[in-house]
């Protein structure tokens, strides 16, 4: 029985452990996000949405839940640490609303140290507006997309660091 004891007081403090390095390692996230110049992103999304802005407040906010001293950098060169640089690779959806279609967005997240990257992935989402959809403007639709993909993002990023 005391055997077993030690096991779980190990195994917990391990566990313990490495959540507080999580919690130490601190990330630096780009924003404004990058818009990719073949995103297909209409004029009036691009004027009116503020997409780049959005998409890396979005994305600094739910890493900064998750690790904890991260900032905000303007230019994700991966010299001053471990930087998230995001990408917005593609937007997809018109103006109107939910009466429009749905709106979808793709973005590229990658995680660069020294200057290069360490680790890579690319999110998607879409959404029409959700329950009384027709009642929600294009904006307000994809910052609801894009706070998702940002906590996409953040969720990602423990598994990016382990792999380095």
């Amino acid at each position: 029985m005391k055997n077993q004891a030690r096991w779980a007081l190990a195994l917990a403090l391990g566990v313990g452990l490495a959540q507080h390095s999580q919690a130490q390692e601190k990330i630096l996230v780009q924003v404004p996000a990058v818009l990719d110049a073949g995103s297909g992103v209409g004029d009036a999304i691009k004027r009116d949405c503020g997409l780049e802005s959005l998409m890396g407040s979005h994305a600094f906010e739910s890493v900064s839940k998750k690790f904890p001293g991260s900032a905000r950098v303007e230019k994700a060169d991966g010299e001053q640490g471990k930087v998230l640089r995001l990408t917005i690779t593609s937007v997809v959806g018109a103006g109107g609303g939910a009466w429009s279609g749905p709106k979808t967005m793709t973005v590229r997240a990658d995680l660069l140290e020294s200057g290069k990257v360490i680790a890579s992935t690319v999110k998607s989402r879409s959404s029409g507006g959700g329950a009384f959809g027709g009642m929600k403007g294009t904006c307000q639709i994809f910052e609801r997309v894009m706070k998702t993909l940002g906590a996409d993002v953040a969720a990602w990023l423990p598994s990016a660091l382990k792999g380095q």
